[in-house]
């Protein structure tokens, strides 16, 4: 495993990705330049961007008033289903990372 790779898999596990998923998507990373190059350009959508600072916010917001995680988020999600179905094309680079 590359430097980065270990660091990206580092940053997964402290953003709460478990080490397995995380080593997973490091080494897709790794195999796969192109997809780091998409999540770049999504970085860049500003309207992504702030979607996903909402949602995380929201879900913060959930597990701190006592929901599980995964529970918040689904809630959350399903309140932003149309806007990430709106953006669907710019996030399937990281929906495909992340079902894999």
């Amino acid at each position: 495993m590359s430097f980065k790779s270990y660091i990206t898999k580092k940053a997964l596990q402290l953003k709460g990705v478990s080490s397995d998923k995380a080593d997973e998507i490091a080494k897709q990373l790794e195999n796969n330049p192109e997809i780091a190059q998409s999540l770049k350009a999504l970085e860049s959508n500003k309207e992504v961007k702030a979607l996903f600072e909402k949602i995380t916010k929201e879900i913060e917001a959930k597990k701190k008033s006592g929901l599980g995680e995964q529970y918040a988020a689904v809630l959350v999600m399903g309140k932003y289903k149309a806007e990430i179905m709106k953006h669907r094309e710019a996030l399937e680079p990281l929906m495909g990372l992340m079902q894999k």
